[in-house]
């Protein structure tokens, strides 16, 4: 499911720039098993682009191929960043449902808080495991359903209302797939807004 214009205007702005780099990225960095210098990475849901550069500069990527829902995120982020990674950067509009990408093509998948957009967030869980090489790793920040149902995401925000998950529920289809997470999850809040975050390993 696309942005509404609140949401795209809270995703687009220095703050929530500055949030990312200096809080959630490392935030994500904190709880991988490990960093792999030159890894290709996947980026779920690139907006204009933030994601992107800390794939490579925090997560030391090699290769980043990155895709959102929304054109108009995926134009943002190709004049944005297009020149300056070259051949390194891959962009394109895709469905986390039903990714155009081969089994196994993949050492990371980074997720900063898309999920939970996709209806069925259960095909987005199986197609990371599908891409993901064995012992690669899947890092996600996430907003659980308690949050989502608070009276300020639905009178802002547009989410899908069925079908949402908490943290169990998360850990449970990940782990159902093949996802490891163990005792690599946690909550915290971003901004006064409660979610949680966590890596896992595809076994």
């Amino acid at each position: 499911m696309k942005l509404n214009w609140v949401e795209t205007l809270v995703m687009n702005n220095a703050v929530r720039r500055r949030v990312q780099r200096r809080v959630e990225g490392p935030g994500l960095a904190a709880l991988a098993p490990y960093i792999l210098e030159g890894g290709r990475t996947l980026v779920v849901g690139c907006g204009r682009g933030v994601d992107i550069e800390i794939a490579f500069d925090q997560f030391r990527a090699r290769s980043v191929t990155a895709f959102d829902l929304d054109q108009r995120q995926v134009a943002r982020a190709r004049r944005r960043l297009g020149q300056v990674y070259g051949d390194r950067l891959g962009l394109e509009v895709a469905d986390a449902g039903k990714m155009p990408y081969a089994d196994g093509s993949f050492d990371l998948v980074l997720d900063f808080g898309i999920i939970h957009h996709v209806p069925r967030w259960q095909d987005a869980v199986g197609e990371i495991h599908r891409v993901l090489r064995r012992g690669g790793q899947f890092l996600f920040e996430e907003i659980p359903k308690k949050e989502l149902d608070t009276l300020v995401y639905r009178i802002f925000t547009r989410h899908p209302r069925d079908n949402r998950f908490d943290p169990s529920a998360f850990r449970a289809e990940c782990e159902r797939r093949g996802l490891e997470i163990g005792d690599r999850l946690e909550h915290f809040r971003i901004l006064g807004f409660r979610a949680f975050r966590g890596a896992a390993v595809k076994l």
